[in-house]
């Protein structure tokens, strides 16, 4: 049985433990998605097994539930080590965005890193493959209907907007500016 912290609407603790699936309406929990990206702009996805009973073989990032007494920063620590063998530290994980789905607020995080995926370590009740993808390809898994978009607008936002950038005050108005690899726009 998985117990979960429990949160009202408001995102305040409660001071309750349930098990996940017992929540009622009014009650969330919390979620975490990590998306992996490295030096290449593209995205770390991986493939659930094709026997698992929720979405068999569709692509999606290192995601999970919270545990109770975990913060959702924790959680995205353990669910990225349970399922691809990956150890990370708190200061490895950039805080992108969050929002609120039926019974759970959905943390999303940003981790860097060039890892192979020869040297990943898939959870074997969850994880069956994994591969590096364009952002565009992912994009298009997704439209094909074969990955989960869980996150990914606040991901797509965030990369967007703020990836490989840097600020500039022009009219007395911050104006964001590509970092090209070779010099800045």
């Amino acid at each position: 049985m998985e117990l979960v912290d429990v949160y009202n609407n408001k995102r305040e603790s409660i001071n309750i433990k349930k098990n996940r699936k017992e929540l009622v309406n009014g009650e969330f929990r919390l979620s975490c998605f990590v998306f992996i990206i490295n030096d290449n702009g593209e995205i770390l996805i991986q493939q659930r097994l094709a026997t698992a009973k929720k979405c068999p073989n569709m692509w999606e990032v290192a995601s999970g539930g919270v545990n109770s007494g975990e913060t959702s920063l924790e959680g995205a620590i353990r669910e990225v080590k349970e399922e691809l063998g990956i150890d990370i530290e708190k200061k490895d994980l950039m805080f992108i965005g969050s929002y609120a789905r039926v019974n759970d607020y959905v943390e999303v995080f940003l981790l860097k890193s060039n890892i192979a995926v020869s040297d990943l370590k898939f959870q074997k009740d969850e994880v069956q493959d994994a591969k590096w993808v364009k952002i565009e390809e992912f994009e298009k898994i997704i439209e094909e209907g074969n990955a989960s978009d869980t996150g990914y607008f606040i991901f797509k936002e965030y990369y967007n907007k703020f990836y490989n950038t840097y600020v500039v005050f022009e009219n007395g108005k911050p104006v964001f500016k590509k970092i090209n690899k070779n010099n800045i726009e």
